[in-house]
């Protein structure tokens, strides 16, 4: 059900955003901005969730090489989950806006 909010805040922002979020280099940057800042609540409410999750599933008599490395492993499915949300959600916001506007504008 999250997921839906966050699909009506961006079409919102692209409502709001759309004479500033374009198809142009400028325009695509303040899109991501936008989207970043969205989606790293977002990830901040995932991390949230998952963490106790993560620490629970560590074995207590692990190596701190193994450890490290699941760290790291989590860390970076965390980031790669940040920026396809980022990029998915800036393409929609940037189609919301590009409708608001007018295909010709």
């Amino acid at each position: 059900m999250t997921i839906v909010w966050y699909v009506l805040i961006h079409v919102s922002l692209g409502l709001i955003g759309s004479d500033y979020f374009r198809f142009t280099n400028v325009g695509a940057l303040y899109c991501v901005a936008a989207s970043a800042v969205v989606q790293g609540y977002a990830m901040w409410e995932i991390h949230r969730r998952s963490w106790p999750m993560f620490l629970q599933s560590i074995d207590a008599d692990a190596s701190p090489a193994t450890v490290a490395t699941a760290r790291r492993g989590y860390w970076n499915r965390l980031g790669r989950v940040f920026i396809f949300r980022v990029s998915a959600f800036s393409i929609l916001t940037l189609l919301i806006a590009l409708l608001v506007r007018g295909a010709g504008s």
